[in-house]
Parts: C-alpha cells; structure tokens; sequence
C-alpha cells in the first residue's frame, strides 16, 4: 500500500510517500493557496523527480481550509480515491479537551506519532509557524497544551513593531552577550525561545502521571530542542507519522 501523506502548515507543506507504514521519500514546499490543478502539478513533478508510481490513498492534515478542498478535488479527480483528513472524529485518540473540535490537525497528527511509535505518556513540541506543545497521557487519551508564537513568528513581529530594527537571519550566537543589534536579537529571540520550551515543559510534566517521553518536531526543532536542558527526541518526521497511520483508516 502507498499512501500520499500531506501536512499543510502555514508557512511550509512536508510531503510523504509511506509504503507499508515506511517513509519512502519526502518533501518540504512553501504552503500557497493552490487550485487543485497547481497542487497536482508541484506533486505530480516530485513524484517523478523521485520515480515514484502514483499513490494508492491520500491523507493529510491541513490548516488551511482553501487548501483542504483542493486536495480532496485532487484525489478524486487525478488519483481516483477519497482523500482522508485528519480531524477529531478520524484521528481514532481519545481526547480530553473541553473544545475538541478547535484541536488543530497537526496536534492531532502529533499525538498520533507518539502513540504509533509506543512511548506514553508523552509531551510532544512542534517547533513551526506556532509552538504547540501537547501532553498524551499513559493511556493514549490526548489531554491539552500550550500554544505559543512561534520563533520566526515572533521575530517577524519583533522587526514589525519596533521600527529600528531590522530583519537578521536568526543564528544562535556564541554568546548570550550580544554586542551588536543582530546578536542581541538572535540571543533574545532563539536563547528565549529555549527558556520558554524548557519553562513550558516542566510545567506540563505535573499534569501527567508517570514520567513522560518528550518529542520535538519542527522546521525548528534540531536548534530550539537541541540546546533544551531537558531532553528531547528529536523526530522531524513525527506528523507524517501521525497522518500516515491516522490514514490507514481510510
């Protein structure tokens, strides 16, 4: 079975190809507002970049409802299937939330990850456009979290705001000293960003019974949870995990 697996962000889309729950090739595009006939072209070009056959199924995870059509029109019309989107009724978790249905499907699709790959209870980190952060407790139930801005986000209104600074390309600096405007920013924005994830999790570690695995995933993971004090695994694929097994209910 090769199932096409979709996580659409606000900012970057990742691509999958699963055979038999193995990720077979991968993809990251800047997220658009694509017809189904643009998505179907930047797809279909990959998959042949790659010598990849055409998808049995679909299933993805979305963000952005204009996007959410076009890929169920692209299913239907160029592969034949039904497309299966991950929302609170398809994701199979048990869920203790007092609003379920506002759980975005990335969350979702985390928590997902972690339970398929069998460490619970859980705290996952998903370093993107927001930094999420979700507790999964022993029995697989998803509980609640954090939401945050996040890293590119909050320099973007950092630059937006005050108006004599200018945009840096954010690098973590040698020194949380920072002796000119840029490296005072990349020591304010990235080294604060690690406080806050390290500040965040020890807090959500009390909501949980037993000791929690802790999951990074994220455009920003490797450099925000790699320089955390507490320890993380880093699973940049984590999502697509989540989508693909999610999916194999279709």
């Amino acid at each position: 079975m090769k199932r096409l697996v979709l996580d659409i962000g606000n900012t970057r889309t990742s691509v999958g190809v699963f055979v038999d729950r193995t990720l077979d090739v991968q993809w990251r595009i800047t997220t658009m507002h694509w017809t189904a006939d643009d998505l179907w072209v930047i797809l279909r070009s990959l998959l042949r970049a790659d010598d990849c056959g055409l998808p049995d199924r679909v299933a993805f995870a979305c963000v952005v409802p204009q996007v959410t059509h076009s890929v169920r029109i692209l299913s239907r019309r160029y592969l034949g299937v039904e497309s299966l989107e991950v929302t609170k009724d398809s994701s199979g978790i048990a869920i203790d939330y007092r609003y379920p249905h506002e759980i975005g499907a990335d969350r979702l699709a985390n928590a997902a990850g972690a339970i398929a790959l069998g460490s619970l209870p859980a705290i996952i980190a998903d370093f993107g456009t927001a930094t999420t952060f979700d507790v999964i407790s022993g029995d697989g139930t998803y509980l609640g979290g954090s939401i945050a801005p996040g890293v590119g986000t909050a320099a973007g209104e950092l630059f937006k705001k005050a108006e004599k600074l200018n945009p840096v390309d954010l690098e973590f600096p040698e020194s949380p000293l920072g002796q000119s405007t840029s490296e005072a920013v990349c020591s304010g924005v990235l080294l604060g960003a690690v406080g806050a994830a390290d500040y965040i999790v020890d807090k959500l570690k009390s909501t949980v019974e037993g000791t929690p695995e802790l999951w990074a995933t994220g455009g920003w993971a490797p450099g925000i949870a790699g320089k955390c004090r507490n320890n993380f695994r880093i699973y940049p694929e984590l999502t697509l995990v989540g989508i693909d097994r999610i999916g194999e209910r279709a």
